[in-house]
């Protein structure tokens, strides 16, 4: 942020005053330097002096509270610059700055109001769009946010911060190609911009282009190698290809360089759990759970871990942790009743996916809830058509696992599931192939159909990462098709033939 100057006095003082002048010539240097206890020490100095005119002052004051804000000590910042408006109203720099105190405080909707009555003074104050483009940000305003980086970048086309501030709006709104065009332009005008080559990193992991994503991340870690977020964006990258060795070394660096970093222990124990080491994972979770303790990802996975182990109870007390954390959460519901299914307590299992179902019934987690639903129905001999179509109604079944629900209600062929479990994500296409098989092995069963239900279970057996609910239920449906059929009852003696009739 510039800094003012004060009028300098002028220069046909008497000699005898010469030493006062260059004392103050000194203080107005050291009230605009960059470094902000010798700026507070110098402008301190010029205000205390009860020399200054009425400009030269409110331009101390607005100098000071940049300082304060260069501290973060938006309090004693908001003092001075509110000492500098009243003093010279038209000061847009301090409305500016004023802003930027409110802002920083968290106060964004009166930051938004200094930016733009400042702007509202000078409207080519470039500065003001960009920091009210960041005020809109922390409101989460993204179109208005663009807006404003939309006329910081007119006025400063120059500044890569202006096109990486716009692409990170445009990712918060979904449009990660916007996003990738403007951190590029960022990149053409500092190539080693380091918040724009993450940034691009992440944007390339959100459209799924992993290769694209590493070469960023790995040149990101060039630029910033004590930098966490380097770490754990590449993580993600190795972690979606199936490359866990290297995502799990990733994670842990993330850990090395901040070791309060929830989402890596997050990370981690999702890769424990795929690779069926469950105990590793329980404690992972655990600690994700003690750094972030409203989210309740970290109780339900923890709960998925424990059905893996078949502690039941232990997983449906953690589902319940999960909806203390967040009330009427759709997928702890779905968990837990997935818990009582293989509890069999189906009556249990049936009315908490009616839960999740309820919450929202155009989410995924209530698609999943119909499909289990399904199957509890199909064992309770009820009926469930009003469930099934209340959330066929809402969600989006063109998208992944909708297919399955239109496949237990005659709309889709197992040929069809299979072929919309396909995806360009490895780590997704796993997934879905490992739920497709498991619920079109359920259909044949339902249908009678148990050699070709047999073959699904085993292809989700074989294929299915450890940690998904659909490979413990092959592992059960299995055990029960190899199970010996119950003995038949005895038949019924044959009663005596009639006496054979002799011819004549």
């Amino acid at each position: 942020m510039s800094r003012l100057l004060g009028f300098l006095a002028c220069l046909t003082l008497a000699a005898s005053l010469a030493a006062t002048a260059q004392t103050r010539d000194q203080n107005w240097t050291r009230c605009q330097a960059n470094d902000p206890d010798t700026s507070i020490s110098g402008c301190t100095a010029l205000i205390n002096s009860g020399q200054e005119s009425t400009s030269n002052l409110a331009n101390a004051y607005y100098n000071r509270g940049i300082a304060y804000n260069d501290k973060k000590d938006w309090d004693t910042a908001l003092k001075d610059l509110d000492q500098a408006i009243r003093l010279k109203p038209d000061l847009a720099s301090a409305l500016n700055s004023r802003g930027n105190a409110y802002n920083g405080k968290g106060d964004y909707d009166r930051a938004i109001a200094d930016y733009n009555e400042c702007l509202r003074i000078d409207s080519s104050h470039a500065l003001a769009y960009y920091n009210r483009g960041n005020a809109y940000g922390n409101k989460k305003l993204w179109d208005e946010a663009i807006e404003s980086y939309n006329h910081y970048i007119q006025l400063a086309p120059n500044d890569p911060d202006g096109y990486n501030n716009r692409g990170h709006a445009n990712m918060q709104k979904g449009e990660n190609d916007k996003a990738l065009e403007d951190y590029r332009a960022a990149l053409r005008i500092n190539p080693n911009h380091p918040f724009a080559t993450l940034n691009s990193g992440i944007a390339h992991n959100r459209k799924r282009q992993f290769n694209l994503a590493l070469d960023d991340l790995n040149h990101y870690i060039e630029i910033a190698p004590d930098d966490a977020d380097g770490y754990g964006g590449r993580g993600d990258a190795y972690r979606h290809m199936m490359k866990y060795p290297e995502a799990l070394a990733d994670y842990q660096k993330t850990l090395d360089h901040d070791p309060v970093r929830a989402m890596a222990f997050y990370n981690m124990g999702l890769i424990k759990s795929r690779q069926g080491q469950w105990e590793a994972s329980l404690g992972l979770f655990a600690r994700y759970s003690e750094l972030d303790k409203e989210d309740p990802d970290g109780f339900n996975s923890r709960g998925l871990a424990e059905i893996a182990l078949g502690r039941y109870d232990a997983a449906i007390a953690d589902f319940n942790k999960g909806l203390a954390a967040k009330a009427n959460n759709q997928y702890s519901f779905f968990d837990r009743g997935v818990a009582h299914y293989f509890q069999a307590k189906m009556g249990t299992a049936g009315t908490d996916f009616g839960l999740a179902i309820g919450v929202d019934p155009s989410k995924t987690a209530a698609v999943y809830s119909a499909l289990w639903l399904h199957l509890v129905r199909q064992k309770t001999h009820e009926g469930d058509a009003d469930e099934l179509n209340q959330v066929a109604q809402s969600a989006n079944l063109s998208s992944w696992p909708g297919p399955a629900l239109k496949l237990f209600l005659g709309k889709a062929t197992a040929d069809d599931v299979m072929k919309a479990a396909l995806d360009s994500d490895p780590e997704y296409q796993t997934e879905q192939l490992c739920e497709a098989n498991f619920y079109v092995g359920e259909d044949a069963l339902l249908h009678g159909r148990k050699i070709s239900a047999l073959a699904s279970f085993k292809a989700a057996r074989d294929n299915c990462p450890k940690d998904y609910v659909e490979y413990i239920g092959s592992l059960a449906e299995i055990k029960a098709l190899a199970a010996p059929a119950a003995p038949a009852a005895p038949a019924a003696p044959a009663a005596p033939a009639a006496p054979a009739t002799k011819g004549k």
